[in-house]
C-alpha cells in the first residue's frame, strides 16, 4: 500500500471517530506515518548491520534510562563470544534480540525504543 492511500484511510477513520477538522488531522496523520516509516527504515538498517558485524547503538530501556549497547547477530562472532556465556536467547515476540558483546549475554529491546546507530571509530 502506498503512503498516500494509507494516510487517506487513517485520516478518514480518525475524522469519523473524533470529529476533527480534515486538514489539520491529515497533516498530523501524514507526519506520524512518515515518522513511523523513517523509524522502521532505521530499525531495518540496524538488523542488517547486526547480522553482518558488531554494532554500537542506543535504545531506551523499559525503565526510561538510555542503554548504549555493543552487539551482534553475526554467526561467527556469536560462536566466539557465546562459548563463555551462560545466557540463552529467549523467544519474546515483538522484541529485537541481539548478543551484547560487552556483557557476554543475550539482550532485547522493544523496536519503538530504538534510538540510533553509532559509527565505530
Amino acid at each position: 500500500m502506498d503512503n498516500e492511500r494509507l494516510i487517506r484511510i487513517l485520516t478518514k477513520k480518525l475524522r469519523g471517530k473524533y470529529n476533527l477538522p480534515h486538514w489539520p488531522l491529515r497533516l498530523d496523520v501524514e507526519n506520524a506515518v512518515n515518522e513511523a516509516l523513517q523509524q522502521t527504515d532505521e530499525l531495518d538498517n540496524l538488523l542488517i548491520q547486526l547480522r553482518n558485524r558488531a554494532v554500537r547503538f542506543s535504545c531506551r530501556k523499559q525503565d526510561g534510562t538510555l542503554r548504549e549497547a555493543f552487539g551482534t547477530l553475526k554467526p561467527c562472532l556469536l560462536e566466539e563470544y557465546r562459548a563463555g556465556s551462560k545466557s540463552r536467547s529467549r523467544s519474546t515476540n515483538d522484541c529485537v534480540h541481539y548478543f551484547d558483546l560487552e556483557r557476554n549475554a543475550w539482550r532485547c529491546f522493544c523496536p519503538e525504543n530504538f534510538i540510533t546507530i553509532h559509527e565505530l571509530p
